[in-house]
């Protein structure tokens, strides 16, 4: 370790990360009693947000904005309520009903980065969190009282003590490198593009429309203000040309196209459009030693299921109810770990499987356009299709529930 001399600061929890899962997290456990430090290694303005992200906060998520003080997101003004339209090879499958604020759990939200970002950072800071930008943790080293970290920023060199450290630091986590967490990669073969729009009319009841068309998804995203995001999920093949000038009028050309989407004559862009054609899914383990991994830290996947900021807001759910009422000592460090380990395998990995699996094109579309017409079939199947899309259901249960469907369907037209 450096023999420079540092001033020496404590805290129970440092925060590495102070993005959505980071300061999450920094909220919970300071609500438990707990000093927590948060350390984002880039400069933060209220201007800061995360630009690659289609802003769907699926509705096991919404409940858990309470919790960190960020109940006032869900009103008109902050975000969209919205559910699920699913337009499908098989038929159309549709979230029933209006919105009830005292079911918090049963809508999604259109709620943007540019809003949900600063709002989270300044809950922290609210809650006491000591929350310190432009500062990356260059180096740290664990002996039998805990971590010590040696972090740089504008005022140079610092070394801070915690008792606990988690690793919030997103996809590209600098902590995953230096601890030795193993990234393991999946294919992704889909590109995306996203824009921001006026001049499209939002679909009755603010609902956002998944339109499954061959192999792609094409998204809308009423938001606030009457603006609309389209979102593109696309075999890169389809998109490898649309460059320059044109790249905008093919775009809208395609959601044009498309039976069940506005149209398009009078969108008016407010931004270029952004996207990338490159975005392998990552999983890594959720606590390597004694440091849990939270977010995309954790698990990065395919934006096309819309997980991000749910999974982000979970993890750091799991991890503090993990630590509910244990100490930082030796014993409940271990219990509080092996509680979140357990928790992030059972309720969030599950998934993984499942979105990697539609980040592939090749699929039989025979089997496909009978599955979806199996659940199209039976509302009760629907429904849980719907949950399963929302997280609220674990795809086993999902699974369970389409062979029981499956069966009962050919049962009925073996008796015609």
């Amino acid at each position: 370790m450096s023999t420079q001399k540092y001033d020496v600061r404590s805290v129970d929890v440092a925060v590495v990360g102070g993005s959505l899962a980071g300061c999450a997290t920094a909220i919970r456990f300071s609500r438990m009693g707990h000093r927590v430090a948060v350390f984002e290694k880039k400069a933060v303005t209220e201007d800061s947000y995360k630009r690659l992200c289609t802003h769907f906060v699926q509705p096991h998520a919404v409940p858990l904005l309470d919790g960190l003080g960020l109940a006032h997101l869900r009103e008109p003004g902050w975000s969209v309520a919205t559910k699920a339209v699913f337009v499908t090879p098989g038929g159309v499958v549709e979230t029933p009903g209006g919105y009830d604020p005292g079911q918090p759990d049963s809508y999604a939200l259109n709620l943007e980065r540019r809003v949900l970002d600063p709002a989270v950072r300044e809950a922290a800071r609210k809650q006491g969190v000591q929350y310190l930008e432009g500062t990356g943790v260059e180096s740290l080293e664990e002996d039998a009282s805990g971590w010590t970290l040696d972090t740089r920023g504008a005022d140079g060199p610092r070394r801070y003590r915690a008792r606990l450290v988690v690793a919030a630091d997103g996809r590209r986590s600098r902590l995953a490198g230096l601890l030795g967490n193993p990234t393991e990669s999946r294919p992704n073969e889909r590109a995306v593009l996203f824009g921001y729009f006026t001049g499209i009319e939002a679909p009755e009841g603010n609902r956002s429309v998944f339109v499954m068309n061959d192999r792609d998804l094409a998204c809308t995203y009423p938001l606030v203000g009457g603006r609309t995001e389209l979102v593109l999920f696309a075999e890169k093949s389809r998109v490898d040309n649309w460059r320059g000038e044109e790249r905008l009028e093919r775009f809208l050309e395609y959601f044009d196209g498309l039976e069940a989407t506005p149209s398009m004559a009078g969108a008016v862009p407010e931004s270029p459009l952004l996207g990338y054609t490159d975005y392998p899914s990552q999983i890594r383990r959720p606590v390597l030693g004694s440091v849990p991994f939270v977010g995309d830290a954790a698990l990065s996947l395919d934006a096309m299921s819309g997980v991000g900021c749910g999974f982000a807001l979970q993890s750091a759910d799991l991890l503090a109810r993990s630590f509910a009422g244990r100490s930082l000592d030796e014993a409940g460090l271990r219990a509080g770990l092996a509680d979140y380990r357990e928790r992030f395998e059972s309720t969030i990995l599950p998934h993984a499987d499942g979105i990697c699996g539609d980040s592939l094109v090749g699929k039989d579309e025979a089997t496909r356009q009978r599955m979806f017409t199996t659940i199209c079939r039976s509302p009760e199947l629907s429904q849980k299709y719907l949950a399963l899309t929302g997280r609220m259901v674990q795809p086993a249960e999902f699974q369970q529930a389409f062979m029981r469907g499956l069966m009962s369907q050919r049962a009925g037209a073996a008796r015609k």
